[in-house]
């Protein structure tokens, strides 16, 4: 017994070291239940051909030994070593059917014909395939949509292990995996096939020729942490807000009293804060304040000096004084990369209540009016416009009336304001959610009812605060009438902006507008539609070619930056003129309409056409483009211009903004064209759905497009 109980001890042992398919240990142990009386009383010989091989030697049936890109056996003898993949799509329903017993298909619409509605494969709903093909189409919602029109079967989209590998979860692992954490064995030839050789997923996009089949590169997790709800913290956040901010009053002082910033007791900064305030240096800050200095890019590498005076010099000096912008600072930047999982996301709301905290509000009129107290409500602002909006959320409109109300008395005390292009972009940024619906250009009709608009020097960052001339030299012919141009065209586009904020406060105090209210309004609209018209006429610059996207490829690059965001609002407010200021807008008839509808068309594609440069040339760091690229979508009626603007704004999603403004842009697009399709399907036309209804009703709401 003791003879039997060892034997069979050791036969496990050897049994668990040596895999299944090499039972190395047969000889030596016969009595494991093995037929020993067969006819030829040889044990059976391991397999050589490869399971994971090349094509080449699987068809030659000889062993492969799977080094990538040419194995051994194909580069002796000369071969193509042939690595492609092979996709069988096979129908496993019989055999699943006969495995378990309570598994039909009676009534299923993909897998049972005769449940199949007739309107499948009906003329009519094949009429409305206004897609491109399959092969094209870069989001699941069109797939699905080009699916819907063909039999179940027809088209097929394959995600591989290697589609996977972006992901932030997967990202992770793999690190681990190279940092030494051998959880698992994995051979030599593997782990060359995954590290050292160009991505295997690219390769089999190149190898599929069946244009009805999609092999996904990239998976787009729609559950992904930049698409994941912001967590509700407004009443947090509100509560956190000291008293003394919430009813802000300032009373001015002397003209000639110092406003020099009292410094707050020092604090110990962490490593973890000096990879945010990088963070900001090398990726936040690009977007906030355009345009940038030649040759300055969010991937650059090099050490980062700061220029004096420079727009990084002077948040970095004042948070060093005024410890709240340090923490303002920070906080953008977690929120930031707790979208990628690089940081959590309570890190962000941390720093965020530490910038905001009674213990480092200012008690002073000096310290209110300091540089740090404005630069942080200007943080927070940014900070509070890139949350997704929930129902009620003000955090963001009660720090633009803060900088509002510190923007009139440092105008008073200083008589003008040393910062004046962070105004400038406030205003654009006010603007901009007055025409997405979610605000009421306060902002910018303070700084005009007060004569408060800066000068063209000022519309962009000092260079060097040591010269006289506001420009560099390559600049100085060419800055002054862009800069005019770039003003009045955001003067022009804020009074439209107003004006359609006043049409839709009446619309939604009455059920149906009257029509001698509708004629008044669009009375007045194209009154501001020929001042827009004759003021870009007049104030184009003389040097620049007209009616161009790409007029301005040769200037210096800051004098490209603010001609071309100029372009895309002078286009964005042109059309948002004719198709958004009020609901049924566009339904109403006016004089010349197919003239107006062919020049619309036209402006929508300048808009693509100048974003797909940005893309090509890879500056996705002009986040401005995102909001015309809405306006364009909706506007249009090509239904490739539509995909093709949803496109673009999927790319600028994933290669840049601060928070997930962009994603909800593209979601609300998405609804919109949708919607559209909806009500032609139903023999209507595209100019019967509001956007911006759409918006509100389905809590798509944002105050940024781009950041």
């Amino acid at each position: 017994m003791a003879d039997r109980h060892e034997e069979s001890s050791s036969s496990s042992q050897l049994g668990s070291r040596y895999p299944p398919l090499a039972p190395r240990d047969s000889q030596a142990s016969p009595s494991r239940g093995r037929p020993t009386g067969s006819s030829s009383g040889r044990p059976p010989r391991l397999s050589h051909r490869s399971r994971a091989g090349c094509w080449t030697c699987r068809g030659r049936k000889v062993k492969c030994d799977e080094i990538r890109p040419r194995c051994g056996p194909c580069t002796r003898l000369n071969r193509d070593c042939d690595w492609d993949h092979r996709w069988n799509f096979s129908d496993a329903t019989s055999s699943t059917q006969n495995k378990y017993a309570n598994v039909t298909t009676t009534g299923n619409s993909v897998w049972d014909p005769s449940s199949r509605p007739a309107s499948t494969s009906s003329p009519r709903a094949r009429f409305y395939d206004d897609l491109p093909a399959f092969a094209v189409l870069t989001n699941d919602d069109d797939r699905e949509r080009k699916a819907e029109t063909q039999r179940p079967g027809t088209y097929s989209v394959v995600v591989t292990p290697e589609s996977f590998e972006q992901l932030p979860e997967y990202a992770a692992a793999s690190m681990g995996l190279s940092s030494g954490q051998n959880s698992r064995r994995m051979s030599v030839q593997s782990q060359i096939s995954l590290h050292g050789s160009p991505r295997i997923a690219f390769g089999r996009s190149k190898t599929n020729t069946d244009p009805n089949v999609v092999i996904l590169d990239r998976f787009d997790d729609v559950t992904s942490p930049s698409a994941m709800p912001f967590p509700n913290a407004t009443s947090a956040r509100s509560q956190s807000i000291p008293s003394g901010f919430q009813g802000l009053s300032i009373t001015p002082s002397s003209p000639n009293m110092s406003i020099a910033v009292r410094a707050l007791p020092e604090s110990h900064i962490t490593s973890s804060d000096d990879l945010l305030v990088r963070h900001f240096r090398r990726h936040i800050i690009h977007r906030l304040i355009l345009p940038l200095m030649a040759g300055d890019h969010v991937g650059r590498q090099q050490p980062l000096l700061l220029k004096p005076g420079s727009t990084e010099d002077v948040f970095q000096l004042e948070a060093v004084r005024f410890l709240p912008l340090h923490h303002a600072i920070c906080a953008i930047s977690a929120l930031n990369l707790s979208y990628g999982g690089q940081v959590s996301l309570e890190e962000a709301m941390q720093h965020y209540h530490q910038a905001i905290s009674s213990t480092a509000t200012p008690t002073t009129a000096d310290d209110l009016l300091s540089d740090g107290v404005f630069l942080r409500h200007f943080l927070l602002f940014v900070y509070d416009i890139c949350v997704p909006l929930v129902e009620d959320d003000t955090m963001w409109a009660l720090h633009l009336n803060h900088l509002r109300q510190i923007a009139v008395q440092r105008n008073e005390r200083l008589g003008r304001e040393p910062h004046a292009y962070i105004l400038w972009r406030i205003c654009q940024l006010d603007v901009e959610a007055c025409l997405l619906g979610s605000g009421s250009c306060e902002f910018f009709g303070t700084l005009l009812d007060h004569d408060m608009l800066p000068s063209l020097e000022q519309l962009i960052p000092i260079t060097d605060p040591n010269s006289p001339e506001p420009f560099l030299q390559t600049e100085a012919i060419f800055f002054p009438q862009v800069l005019r141009l770039s003003q009045g065209v955001l003067v022009i586009t804020a009074k439209l902006a107003r004006l359609a904020q006043k049409c839709r406060t009446q619309v939604s105090s009455q059920s149906t507008a009257p029509p001698a209210v509708l004629a008044g309004w669009q009375a007045s609209v194209s009154q501001m539609q020929i001042e827009l018209l004759n003021f870009w006429t007049e104030y184009y610059p003389d040097f620049l070619p007209q009616d161009s996207p790409q007029a301005a490829c040769q200037l210096p690059n800051r004098v490209r930056q603010v001609f071309e965001q100029a372009y895309l609002l002078y286009q964005t407010a042109t059309v948002y003129s004719r198709t958004s200021m009020f609901p049924s807008q566009r339904t109403i008839p006016i004089a010349q309409q197919a003239n107006i509808h062919a020049d619309t068309e036209h402006r929508c594609r300048s808009i693509i056409a100048l974003a797909e440069f940005y893309l090509e040339s890879n500056t996705l760091e002009h986040r401005h483009v995102v909001f015309p690229l809405l306006i364009a979508g909706v506007a249009t009626v090509q239904s490739d211009l539509k995909v093709r603007a949803i496109e673009l704004m999927k790319a600028f999603q994933r290669h840049g903004g601060i928070g997930q403004n962009t994603y909800r842009t593209r979601q609300l697009l998405q609804e919109v064209c949708e919607e559209q399709r909806a009500v032609v399907t139903r023999g209507g036309r595209t100019e019967q759905v509001d956007w911006l209804t759409i918006a509100k009703e389905r809590s798509l709401t944002v105050v940024n497009a781009g950041l």
